[in-house]
């Protein structure tokens, strides 16, 4: 019989239980920071006369990127790779939808709400034109459908990592 570190099997665990923490851990913080934008950033910024918002939209853009969007990466190829390593079929089921969903986070964030960014940019704040059209609807319920996949997501890897050996 094969002594138990011949087989990789120890190796393959430790590396799956390191990337489940990556997976885990980035799932958390893509989700409360999402979280936080949308039940106390975002009512903020309603408040606020166009060329504030703009400025401020500014200033957190600077502080999200490019943080943001190597989290919600990181995360997501944690559980691509955890679906190569787990043999348990459902777990490995876990890790697909939990891909799936990062991927959605990225999906409305890269082709929704960071072209809204990127025209926000373009407005002058202290001279916004009067038919200027507000972004923040749209971008709310943008924000509001990628919050809602990277809860789901962290719901579904923590469900994964639970499962692991």
């Amino acid at each position: 019989m094969p002594d138990a570190t011949e087989d990789g099997e120890p190796m393959r665990e430790t590396i799956a239980q390191a990337l489940a923490v990556v997976a885990v851990g980035g799932s958390g913080i893509v989700a409360g920071v999402f979280f936080a934008v949308a039940v106390s950033v975002l009512p903020t910024l309603y408040t606020m006369p166009a060329g504030s918002y703009i400025t401020l939209h500014r200033k957190l853009g600077q502080g999200y990127h490019p943080s943001m969007p190597l989290i919600v990466n990181s995360t997501m190829f944690a559980d691509i790779a955890l679906i190569f390593l787990v043999e348990e079929p459902a777990t490995r089921w876990l890790f697909v939808l939990a891909s799936v969903l990062a991927l959605g986070v990225q999906g409305v964030s890269h082709l929704g709400n960071v072209p809204i960014n990127k025209r926000v940019l373009r407005v002058d704040p202290d001279a916004v034109p009067d038919d200027w059209d507000d972004p923040r609807p749209q971008w709310r319920r943008l924000h509001q459908l990628r919050t809602a996949l990277a809860l789901a997501a962290l719901t579904v890897t923590a469900a994964g990592v639970v499962v692991l050996p």
